[in-house]
């Protein structure tokens, strides 16, 4: 279903979004490699799923393989935290409205059946377009599985 997924939103617009995310990545060519990834997952954002630099180290920590929060990670916390600004101020804002009224669009169109799993792809997209910094794109079950090893740690299950 992802393969399907990924092909009618390649098709609706994927293809445009990945211009617009590959441009920002050039014009922010000293963070071209993670914005690039960006770019990637806007093209084929079904399967796949984005947690956060945190969820991905404590649930490190959980399974007992590292995460000890030397000085190196906060510091790239703290550089992730300005390039996350600088985005959002240049081409953060601008993708994730783009993002909003395309899912918008999406919702008008929504008695053609295949746009509605669109909605859901931009809603998840916008998050990353405002912030995509200290955020790592994982198989979608695999971000499932980070997320009910967090929960059931900090329910002590």
């Amino acid at each position: 279903m992802a393969l399907l997924g990924n092909i009618i939103w390649f098709f609706l617009g994927g293809w445009a979004l990945f211009l617009g995310y590959a441009l920002g990545a050039i014009l922010f060519f000293p963070m071209f490699i993670p914005l690039f990834r960006l770019a990637l997952y806007a093209l084929w954002p079904f399967g796949r799923d984005v947690v956060t630099r945190a969820q991905l180290d404590r649930y490190r920590q959980i399974k007992g393989g590292g995460g000890d929060g030397s000085a190196i990670d906060s510091t790239l916390k703290n550089v992730s935290a300005v390039l996350n600004v600088l985005w959002m101020l240049t081409f953060g804002w601008m993708l994730a409205l783009i993002h909003l009224a395309a899912s918008f669009a999406n919702l008008c169109l929504f008695f053609l059946i295949v746009t509605i799993p669109n909605i859901g792809g931009h809603w998840k997209l916008i998050r990353v377009a405002f912030l995509p910094f200290n955020k790592v794109i994982v198989p979608a079950n695999l971000a499932q599985e980070i997320r009910d090893g967090l929960a059931k740690a900090r329910l002590g299950l």
